[in-house]
């Protein structure tokens, strides 16, 4: 085969890099500092796999570079073991004998090596950049699928990088979902913060768009709402650009980095058979869908003396019979909390007010347009990856989790009545047009949403 493809080196240039670099360590064995040939090997190999196809030419010398420094490799082992058995010869850097012609490859080693170097010097150049991360669930509640995400997005940013963007965690194990948004949007205690969105003031509640809506969208269409641009020209997505509204006073940009998927309509202490058997339960939702509770007499917990229940204490009110009903996410994460033996043997579905629930990375605005683009592009890449990947975690281990609970003796699972599904649908639509009544960017939004919702779901429906 020819040595160029069209006018360009061809790609087997590169994996010969990759290749290189990966056993320079082990060829140079006792001849150089073993530190700083596994330090060189690393940075070629973040070339090889990151570098612009613009730099095929320095990777093609770089790979000229390696094969010299093999020759190198082999003369001083010579001349460090006359009397000794060679070493076997390596398949990548074959040990060649030091005659006129190679004496001149090694001669060449220095220019070249001027030339190799600039593969690297953009990796070497990027900026050190810290942020520090809020997360409202702060590393107490490990047990659960959603805890993964925080961590999973700081260490591959890290890595990805070099260690050159890290994301150090806060640390505050009170803070909340409202205290996120706003210590964000500030921009001096945290850079970003993982959070859903729960917020209890009114000019928040557009932002459950970008959440979670009773009897809204399913996981997929959820997804494609969250990606959805109003022009595919724009940097930000519709939700994102929802958060630049002067009416909101943030300075925020949201980046969806996990799911839940469908959820469980909750454990109940009695039988729901009937919408009026909701009549006087207390009951830990939170969200819109508790909002749409109240409307048939549930109590939240949240408008209890000492505030919302802590999760670590749910178990524990539902066995005191503080609260008669709780929800939390599904079969796993539900499990991980011990609601299946909090005394609450009547297990729900679907979850009606969370359909698909996301939870995003906040990103302070300023913090975010100081990125290097690099960074940025890192970033965005991998809270998709993550928001995808956890996704499909709840997926696998609910539908396992749940074939446990259905062989428990004490637990029984239903599901709602259609009476019940229809009526709560009923409440959902009149709460969504009185907020929008009384907001104009609610009502602006809402009647997107509601445009989207309708036309995703003519596609849906012709495949179930």
């Amino acid at each position: 085969m020819s040595a160029k493809v069209c006018g360009q080196i061809p790609y087997i240039k590169w994996a010969e890099l990759q290749i290189y670099a990966e056993e320079f360590p082990q060829v140079t064995d006792g001849i150089y500092d073993s530190e700083k040939t596994n330090e060189l090997s690393r940075l070629l190999k973040i070339a090889a796999s990151n570098t612009p196809k613009k730099y095929f030419k320095e990777i093609e010398a770089a790979a000229g570079i390696f094969n010299g420094l093999a020759v190198i490799v082999s003369i001083q082992r010579e001349s460090k073991n006359p009397d000794k058995t060679k070493p076997k010869k390596s398949k990548l850097f074959p040990l060649l004998p030091t005659n006129r012609r190679n004496f001149l490859s090694i001669a060449a080693l220095g220019s070249l090596a001027a030339i190799g170097s600039g593969i690297t010097s953009q990796y070497l150049q990027m900026p050190k950049v810290t942020w520090r991360m809020a997360n409202f669930l702060d590393g107490i509640y490990d047990q659960f699928i959603i805890s993964k995400a925080p961590y999973i997005i700081r260490e591959r940013i890290k890595k990805i990088t070099n260690g050159r963007f890290e994301i150090e965690p806060l640390n505050d194990k009170k803070i909340l979902t409202e205290d996120i948004l706003k210590d964000v949007s500030d921009g001096k205690k945290v850079q970003c913060g993982f959070s859903g969105i729960y917020y209890n003031a009114n000019k928040y509640k557009v932002l459950f768009f970008g959440c979670a809506i009773p009897h809204g969208l399913t996981p997929e269409e959820q997804t494609a709402w969250l990606l959805y641009k109003e022009d595919p020209q724009d940097k930000l997505t519709f939700i994102q650009k929802i958060y630049q509204r002067p009416e909101l006073d943030l300075n925020v940009i949201p980046f969806p980095a996990a799911a839940t998927g469908a959820q469980m309509g909750g454990w109940f202490k009695k039988k729901i058979e009937t919408i009026e058997d909701f009549n006087g339960i207390i009951m830990r939702i939170p969200g819109l869908g508790g909002e749409v509770l109240k409307k048939f007499d549930v109590n939240l917990d949240k408008d209890l003396p000492g505030g919302a229940i802590s999760l670590n204490k749910i178990a524990k009110a539902l066995r005191d019979d503080k609260i008669q009903a709780a929800e939390w996410i599904g079969p796993y994460d539900d499990v991980q909390l011990g609601l299946h033996q909090a005394e609450a043997k009547y297990y729900y579905y679907p979850g009606w007010w969370e359909p698909s629930t996301t939870f995003d990375m906040l990103v302070n605005k300023d913090a975010w347009e100081n990125l290097p683009p690099h960074y940025q592009e890192v970033f965005k890449s991998v809270c998709l990856e993550t928001y995808t990947e956890i996704l499909a975690e709840y997926n696998q281990k609910n539908s396992e989790k749940l074939a446990e609970i259905y062989k428990l003796k004490n637990i029984t699972v239903s599901k709602f009545s259609p009476e019940i599904i229809k009526k709560t649908k009923e409440e959902t639509t009149k709460l969504l047009k009185l907020y929008a009544s009384n907001n104009d960017l609610f009502g602006e939004v809402y009647q997107k949403w509601n445009s989207f919702k309708g036309g995703m779901r003519e596609w849906s429906n012709l495949n179930q």
